[in-house]
């Protein structure tokens, strides 16, 4: 399909400012206020996914459990995206962001209050408050930054503040590791979370001041579809859409909402033991589906009566909102999960990073806390399962007896009843190395006042018939142990109790939970870069095409990481975010192509509520690490972008338009 190429000015023709409205006015000013908006929600999400691994750590959660980070902040997208898109209808883009910045202050101020709660909920609704007001920021920033200028110099203006967004996203994690992993350990670090957020809650309620001194104008923009002017009789009417394709594409969305509230039951109501998670799938399940497939007849008659002046009548951008579901569902999880790809697994001792040099032990990365030595068990550590499985039955052995007494009910079972000289089963060695591992961590997991504090491992009486080595003696004398020493004792206490088949090779390096939040500073580093380079190709050639092609760049990325191919894996999780940069605004701009100012400000809050996917999906995300590995946890992103794929190369019949060079790509997420 041909191109349509920006056509050039004659000699004659003035040159407009950058920042120049039609009419005169400069509004650069505006322009940078409006680019700092980029900046916090950047900042924001960037330390959001830093907390994930401070939660695991502090509350012993697993990754599907940490999900619920990432679920506060994402519902409250969905929850805010409407009202969003109402309140920017009714009170304009200075009203929407005066609003969205004072609730922005409202959730950071909220951390001072949850912190002397100290409990899960009150970070999370901290979260979710934050969220609400991003999500009002978002809808307002994303079609404003196409319309503050000329029309030529769109592209320009949005890479500009793209580059803010960037900037917050590399400064979030910084910020978030100096706060969330303190040297005191997970507990020292949970006092000082709220810091971040208020200062984040002081700036931009200077921001907001600002904001109501400063122009901000409501631009017009060419309505080519004509659905804002449905309400005039002679408005001409909007053009001819398949009626098939229409039909699909909102059913696709009843599908997504169905999604939706199928993983919302599938999160909150096992969570409050109200039913589990089995009676959600078979009975909660079959009920949404039905619901869902019963709406096809409603759709079926609503779309003869939906007009071409309605968003909905025309599929690319109903397809963008499922676009941008999948998209930032595929976004949260990497994001969020990118510290447990760089980290040891605490569970199963899987790490996709292989050994570092030993000559890294020494030096700045270790004084500095960016590398630790590996202490979880990992399978293949154990050598002989049988013997252990003996150890673990003798009940003569204090050691061993308080061992086999600290094992979860599904693995004594399996200890019990084993027989000597049989075949351990993989099932088994799994739930073996997880009882380890969650012992070796008791003594961090536990917290002062709860009844369920697990005793440590260490005591003198029970290790009194036992030759401790001289490293293990010296962590026991030592009196300020960090968490990772606590570790690494307990892995000398056990091998020092059965050196036979638990040995620990104290040998290997590995990032620690600091150095891998510093290192995903650096992967957004690719994200801006992605963003640069990106911005240029979108000038070069048609949005739709560059965008399925990096969705197809990154399922090949993907599929690398799932392949555990050692560093080439872990530079393809850089590589993913490369990838990524353009989706999030190029799916926003293909989706409200060509609507008209008022649609433009009811379609962002739809395409914006899209953004739900990343609350939900990042569970799935996390349970595939949790019972397999991280590896195999990117098949959710890598499906995520077959979609995008698929949608990017349909939009130009979903559209109807020919692909326009230099589409501009609207604010980031």
């Amino acid at each position: 399909m041909p191109t349509i190429a920006e056509p050039t000015p004659p000699k004659s023709f003035k040159k407009k400012s950058l920042f120049e409205l039609p009419d005169g006015r400069t509004v650069a000013f505006t322009f940078f206020l409006v680019s700092s908006l980029f900046l916090i929600w950047g900042f924001c999400n960037g330390m959001i996914d830093t907390m994930d691994k401070h939660f695991q750590d502090q509350l012993n959660l697993s990754k599907a459990q940490s999900a619920w980070v990432q679920f506060a902040h994402y519902m409250g997208y969905a929850i805010m995206a409407l009202p969003a898109g109402f309140l920017t209808r009714k009170l304009g883009y200075k009203g929407g962001i005066v609003f969205g910045l004072l609730l922005v202050a409202l959730g950071g101020f909220w951390f001072l209050p949850a912190t002397k709660i100290a409990a899960f909920w009150a970070f999370l609704m901290g979260v979710c408050l934050i969220a609400m007001g991003l999500t009002v920021l978002e809808t307002v920033a994303n079609p404003y930054t196409t319309v503050l200028g000329p029309k030529e110099y769109g592209a320009t203006r949005i890479n500009l503040a793209q580059s803010f967004n960037g900037v917050g996203w590399i400064l979030g994690p910084i910020v978030g590791a100096a706060f969330f992993y303190s040297q005191g350990g997970a507990e020292k670090a949970q006092r000082h979370l709220f810091i971040p957020y208020v200062g984040v809650a002081i700036i931009v309620l200077l921001i907001a001041a600002m904001f109501i001194k400063a122009p901000v104008p409501d631009v017009k923009v060419e309505d080519e579809y004509h659905t804002d002017d449905k309400s005039s009789p002679a408005a001409p009417v909007a053009r001819e859409h398949n009626r098939g394709l229409i039909v699909a594409m909102m059913f696709l969305n009843v599908v997504a909402v169905g999604l939706s509230i199928f993983l919302i039951l599938h999160t909150i109501l096992p969570s409050l033991n109200i039913v589990t998670e089995h009676v959600v799938l078979t009975r909660y399940a079959p009920v949404i589906i039905l619901a869902v497939f019963a709406t096809l007849p409603f759709l079926m008659l609503s779309s003869k009566k939906v007009t071409g002046h309605s968003i909905w009548a025309h599929p690319h951008f109903s397809g963008a909102t499922l676009a941008q579901f999948v998209y930032v569902a595929a976004q949260a999880g990497i994001f969020s999960f990118f510290i447990n790809s760089m980290t040891v697994d605490k569970s199963n001792g899987y790490t996709m990073v292989p050994p570092l040099p030993a000559s890294w032990n020494s030096g700045f990365l270790r004084q500095h806390g960016f590398i630790e030595t590996r202490a979880a068990f990992a399978p293949k550590e154990i050598k002989d399962f049988p013997a252990v499985m003996e150890w673990l039955k003798a009940k003569n052995d204090p050691v061993a007896a308080f061992v086999n007494s600290q094992l979860s009910a599904k693995t004594m079972a399996a200890v019990n009843s084993y027989q000597t000289g049989a075949a351990v089963p993989a099932a088994v060695q799994k739930e073996v190395v997880q009882d380890l591992n969650q012992l070796i961590r008791q003594e961090i997991n536990n917290k002062p006042g709860r009844a369920d504090n697990k005793p440590a491992l260490y005591d003198a009486q029970r290790f009194a018939g036992v030759k401790l080595s001289d490293k293990t003696q010296a962590l026991i004398a030592k009196k300020d142990r960090n968490d990772h020493e606590v570790l690494q004792m307990n892995r000398y206490l056990l091998q020092d109790a059965f050196p036979a088949a638990l040995t620990y090779n104290d040998g290997l390096l590995a990032i620690s939970d600091k150095g891998a939040s510093e290192l995903s500073s650096l992967a957004f580093i690719f994200f801006l870069l992605g963003r640069i380079s990106g911005s240029w190709f979108l000038k070069k050639s048609p949005a739709h095409k560059i965008l399925g092609l990096y969705a197809f760049l990154n399922v090949g990325v993907c599929a690398l990481i799932i392949g555990q191919l050692g560093w080439i894996s872990v530079l393809c999780v850089f590589l993913s975010y490369f990838f990524m940069s353009i989706m999030y605004p190029t799916i926003f701009a293909v989706g409200i192509h060509g609507l008209g100012s008022q649609s433009k400000k009811k379609a962002a809050a739809f395409i914006v509520m899209a953004i739900t996917g990343g609350a939900l999906m990042p569970k799935f995300m996390g349970y595939l690490g949790d019972v397999i590995n991280m590896s195999a946890a990117f098949w959710m992103p890598l499906g995520c972008f077959i979609l995008i794929g698929l949608y990017a190369f349909a939009w130009p019949k979903l559209s109807q338009s020919e692909g326009v060079i230099g589409m501009k790509a609207s604010g980031g997420h």
